[in-house]
């Protein structure tokens, strides 16, 4: 029995009972991996085990290790139902109040009381159609960045198609003030010449 009602084919659960920890700090360290994809939540805790991480400057070891122990179970499940286990996240996990139990004393009396807890973990494969919308939105950013790539060409295009013509209506009036000028000189010899004939003929 757990504590949330969550069915469905994507869903993969685990659980066990009156484990040798204590309530208040699997509630902490379950806290800490809620909501977490699977692979990166057992990454975590192991390194949590190893004391290359820590949650809230602890460690929890004993608790760490029962978290990550039926995280496993878990995935376990999954896997048994075909799920996609690198797609799924840790929908829900619990700390819940164990069995009350005491030490055994002699003469009947009670001893101190032993700690335990339940611990519940509830995985969801995420849904197809949210990595379609996924894969939508990177579609539609993969569009619209050619986009802007094709309209910096056309841009790029039109500036060297108007300097090219900027060029070539230079060149053209450099030809022609050439043109001019030449065309001026040949007509300053050519008055030249008959001027200098025209000399010649008053000195004979």
């Amino acid at each position: 029995m757990y504590s949330k009602k969550i069915d469905g084919d994507n869903i993969a659960k685990a659980h066990s009972l009156n484990l040798r920890i204590s309530v208040k700090n699997a509630k902490v360290v379950c806290k800490s991996v809620r909501g977490m994809y699977l692979k990166k939540a057992k990454k975590f805790l192991e390194d949590v085990l190893k004391e290359k991480r820590s949650i809230n400057g602890k460690y929890y070891s004993k608790t760490t290790k029962e978290v990550l122990n039926i995280i496993k179970s878990a995935e376990k499940n999954a896997e048994f139902k075909n799920l996609d286990t690198d797609n799924m996240y840790i929908l829900h996990i619990a700390a819940l109040d164990g069995t009350h139990m005491y030490r055994r004393r002699r003469k009947y009396r009670f001893g101190t009381k032993i700690k335990s807890a339940h611990l519940e973990v509830i995985l969801k494969e995420k849904t197809k159609k949210l990595e379609e919308k996924k894969i939508e939105k990177k579609m539609k950013e993969k569009i619209d960045k050619e986009e802007k790539r094709q309209e910096k060409e056309i841009k790029e295009q039109t500036e060297e198609g108007k300097r090219a013509e900027e060029t070539e209506k230079l060149k053209q009036e450099k030809e022609i003030k050439e043109q001019t000028e030449e065309g001026k000189r040949a007509e300053e010899t050519e008055k030249l010449k008959v001027e200098n004939k025209e000399q010649i003929k008053k000195e004979n």
